[in-house]
């Protein structure tokens, strides 16, 4: 769902995730500075020159070299079960907010675009992104009926806002647009994939500089700030120079 205010690109497809490994995506786009040294960081200790995805197994190198203080950890995704059968009771605790949440780990996709550009948001905003998917699960896990074998069929506006920011956020420190941070994944992987993004969401924060901890640390408390994204109508339209 996309809030009055924040650009939806008109025919545009969703960027192909099946898309060959490029390593000079980098410098696809200026607005991927934020999370070059977490990219630097995983493309030279685990590539070897090799022209293809870093496994799954070696993400944690966003990290740095502190990977023992690391918030999570990313794990293979679990294959999508087969169709047909009657789903079981969800169990709460085993949705992708619940695993990172609870046991610290992100279940990921092996040769994925997004979930390549979402371990390197790991890697610059830990704090913002720990922040958000609690705030997720805390959201998802009250609207579950014991027993119940699907989840709700429609998300709240809150939930509304949270994916918008995840998928699709810009921060703009002080407000200031010439300022704009990326930290939406989805955004990162259309500039990776050389196309506009689909969707772009403002959200202005109070930070005392530019850089990706400052922004880190302010984003993290306005999450957690339970009075705030309570609607996507808080996030606004920004133009990105992409």
């Amino acid at each position: 769902m996309v809030c009055p205010g924040v650009r939806r690109v008109q025919g545009v497809t969703r960027p192909p995730r099946a898309a060959p490994f490029d390593p000079a995506f980098l410098q696809r786009s200026p607005l991927f500075w934020p999370v070059l040294p977490a990219a630097r960081s995983l493309l030279e200790s685990s590539q070897e020159g090799a022209p293809d995805f870093p496994p799954v197994q070696s993400l944690d190198r966003v990290f740095g070299a502190d990977r023992g203080d690391a918030p999570v950890r990313f794990v293979p995704a679990a294959p999508r079960p087969r169709r047909g059968r009657r789903p079981p009771a969800i169990d709460v605790s085993a949705l992708y907010d619940a695993r990172i949440t609870l046991d610290r780990v992100v279940p990921t996709r092996a040769r994925s675009w997004h979930d390549l550009m979402n371990a390197l948001v790991w890697g610059t905003f830990p704090r913002a992104k720990s922040a958000l998917h609690a705030r997720q699960h805390r959201a998802i896990a009250e609207r579950v009926v014991p027993g119940a074998r699907t989840l709700p069929s429609a998300r709240t506006r809150e939930l509304d806002a949270l994916a918008l920011l995840d998928e699709g956020g810009v921060v703009l420190p002080g407000g200031d647009v010439s300022r704009a941070v990326v930290f939406g994944h989805a955004i990162y992987e259309s500039l990776a994939l050389g196309v506009p993004p689909a969707v772009v969401a403002a959200i202005a924060i109070d930070a005392d500089s530019r850089t990706p901890r400052a922004v880190d640390e302010a984003l993290a408390r306005h999450i957690e700030d339970s009075e705030r994204l309570r609607s996507p109508e808080e996030l606004t339209r920004v133009e990105l120079p992409v």
